[in-house]
C-alpha cells in the first residue's frame, strides 16, 4: 500500500474518521485474547476514547450537512426513483441526526441537563435508518445494473464497458456487505428486547466493526489508487 495515498488519505475528515473507526473496533476486538483484567480496561478505555474523537469531530457536520442537501439536485441527480428518493429521506435523516447527537454528547459530559438514555437510543435508530436507506441504494445499484450489454464479445468497447460493470457490482457488493456487518452491531446499541440488542460480547462488536472498517478502508485506497493511474 503506497505511504502516500494513506498520508494523504489521513488529511482528510473522512480517512481520520475512518481511521479513528478502525482502531477504535480492533481494540474491542483485541479484548478476546487478553487475559488481563487490566489489559482489558485499558482496550476498553481505548476503544472508547477513539470514538468520543469521532463524535466531537462530527459536532463540525451539520455545515457540511446542510451543504450537500443544498447542492443536491432533488429531481435530476439519481436516474432511479428508488435511489432518488432514498437518497432524499437519507439526506433528511443525516441532518436531523446531527443536532440529536450533539444533544447527546452534551448531556453525557453535564454541560447540559436531559435524560441521556433516550436522545442516545434516538440518535442510535437515525444511524441504524440511515444505515438501511444507504443498503437499499446499493442494493438497488447491483440489481439496476443487472444487464448484459448484446454485442460482438469481440468488441473491445464491449468488453471495457463489461470490465467497468463487473468492477462497480463488486464494489457495490462490497458496500453491502460493509453495511450489514455495520447494522449487525449497531442493532445491538438499541434497547434491550430489540432483536439481538444487548446481547453481543465487546469481542463481537469489534470483530464485525473491524471487518466494516477494513472493507471501507480497502475500497476507499483501491478507488485512490485506481484515480491516480487513470
Amino acid at each position: 500500500m503506497n505511504i502516500a495515498l494513506i498520508s494523504e488519505y489521513l488529511e482528510t475528515y473522512q480517512g481520520r474518521d475512518k481511521f479513528l473507526k478502525t482502531l477504535s473496533y480492533m481494540a474491542k476486538f483485541a479484548t478476546l485474547g487478553v487475559s488481563s483484567n487490566e489489559t482489558n480496561k485499558k482496550l476498553k478505555i481505548f476503544s472508547n476514547q477513539m470514538n468520543e474523537c469521532r463524535m466531537i469531530l462530527r459536532l463540525l457536520n451539520d455545515i457540511p450537512m446542510i451543504h450537500y442537501a443544498m447542492k443536491y439536485k432533488w429531481k435530476k441527480e439519481e436516474s432511479d426513483w428508488l435511489i432518488r428518493y432514498a437518497e432524499l429521506i437519507q439526506i433528511l435523516v443525516d441532518i436531523i441526526f446531527c443536532p440529536i447527537e450533539h444533544i447527546f454528547w452534551a448531556g453525557k459530559h453535564k454541560l447540559i441537563k436531559i435524560n441521556n438514555e433516550i436522545w442516545n437510543n434516538a440518535s442510535t435508530w437515525l444511524w441504524i435508518i440511515s444505515l438501511q436507506l444507504s443498503l437499499l441504494k446499493s442494493l438497488r445499484k447491483i440489481k439496476f445494473n443487472n444487464y448484459k450489454i448484446h454485442l460482438s464479445e469481440t468488441n473491445y468497447n464491449t468488453r471495457l464497458t463489461l470490465k467497468a460493470i463487473n468492477k462497480q457490482k463488486w464494489n457495490e457488493l462490497l458496500t453491502c456487505i460493509r453495511l450489514i456487518l455495520d447494522i449487525s452491531y449497531a442493532i445491538n446499541y438499541l434497547p434491550s428486547g430489540i432483536l439481538w440488542a444487548g446481547q453481543l460480547k465487546t469481542w463481537h462488536i469489534g470483530i464485525l466493526g473491524s471487518l466494516s472498517s477494513l472493507i471501507g478502508l480497502y475500497q476507499t485506497f483501491k478507488k485512490q489508487e485506481e484515480h491516480k493511474n487513470f
